[in-house]
């Protein structure tokens, strides 16, 4: 694991047990909660991206603040929309495959189709068949809503047609000096 992919996982696992505070009204701990907000958080949200924001934001704000600009500008409160802005952006790359502290993006799909909505989870590790997580906004069945910080383990699902489907991966970029 390179130096970003290491840091951006220490970041993400000291929030492991979080807890929202039901129905998605803020948090149980106030420090917690006065984080989730700075990056965009309102009640009511949905905050699996959130929570992922957070993490880079963290990261990069203690090693390399050049990139604090593009999080800020990139990243929304949906998953599918923050892939696609990721994607679309020519400094940031995004791919189908796993990256340990690349964000996991996946999409919802209803009656085959894909719908608008999505969840997202930060890769701390995967094999050739599974990736594990440290997701915000879930819950033990590994939903994409939940109620808290948690690690998951997650099939690799390209290609299915219902239930969260994995979309792609979006790569951190690395930091000055390393």
């Amino acid at each position: 694991m390179n130096l970003v992919e290491q840091l951006i996982v220490e970041e993400a696992q000291q929030y492991i047990g979080q807890q929202e505070i039901k129905g998605n009204m803020g948090f149980k701990n106030s420090w917690f909660d006065k984080l989730m907000r700075s990056v965009g958080f309102r009640d009511t949200h949905a905050w699996c991206v959130y929570f992922c924001e957070l993490v880079w934001h963290g990261m990069y704000k203690k090693y390399d603040e050049r990139k604090l600009a593009d999080i800020k500008r990139i990243f929304t409160g949906g998953a599918v929309r923050t892939f696609r802005r990721f994607k679309e952006d020519q400094e940031w790359e995004t791919s189908l495959m796993p990256k340990k502290g690349a964000i996991a993006i996946w999409q919802k799909w209803r009656n085959g189709k894909p719908t608008q909505y999505g969840h997202a989870a930060i890769v701390v590790d995967f094999s050739v068949n599974e990736i594990m997580t440290i997701d915000g906004n879930t819950d033990a069945k590994g939903g994409r809503e939940g109620i808290e910080v948690a690690e998951k383990v997650r099939k690799i699902n390209y290609g299915e047609t219902k239930g969260l489907v994995l979309k792609g991966f979006i790569y951190p970029q690395g930091i000055e000096g390393t």
